[in-house]
């Protein structure tokens, strides 16, 4: 059995309409949810499951729902080449609420076009959310992606971001 708490804002995503998005997450994988909402509490209830891991990714599929990710990308998790990294702004900025808007407003860019560029160059999904940045990709993607949202979060210049992803691309086509 296991446990996870997400956000009390977001577990009436986690249920999703009428319970469709946890009744599909159960379907997906094969185990129950028993949501606890009024805490943010959510039991994994394994039951007589094949793939041991479908109990992980589960955790992973709710933990990115609940970090801001919609549920159609949040499902890619139940997958095998998916993966889900949960990356703390504070670390970077340390608790000043000032410098992680600042550093929030960075990430994001004007109109969304520096997360629209490392999602496109990449191939991931980023979850921009509180004092988290949340990324859905494949392996190769992860890392990149991770190493562009970091030098971001670490104050380079965005031009060497790009840069960094255009050699990254360039290597994996």
């Amino acid at each position: 059995m296991n446990y996870l708490k997400v956000p009390l804002a977001r577990v009436g995503a986690v249920i999703g309409p009428n319970g469709k998005t946890k009744k599909k997450l159960e379907q997906l994988s094969g185990c129950k949810l028993m949501i606890e909402s009024e805490e943010g509490m959510i039991e994994i209830v394994e039951q007589n499951v094949k793939d041991p891991l479908k109990g992980l990714q589960l955790i992973s599929a709710a933990r990115a729902i609940g970090r801001g990710f919609n549920p159609e990308k949040a499902y890619k998790l139940l997958e095998m080449d998916y993966y889900l990294e949960v990356v703390d702004i504070r670390d970077y900025v340390g608790r000043s609420k000032k410098r992680l808007g600042i550093i929030r407003g960075r990430l994001i860019g004007r109109e969304g076009k520096t997360r629209r560029i490392i999602e496109e160059m990449t191939g991931c999904d980023l979850a921009i959310q509180g004092h988290t940045v949340s990324i859905i990709s494949d392996l190769e993607g992860l890392e990149a992606s991770k190493v562009a949202v970091s030098m971001v979060l670490a104050g380079s210049e965005h031009g060497s971001v790009y840069k960094y992803l255009e050699g990254f691309r360039r290597r994996n086509r």
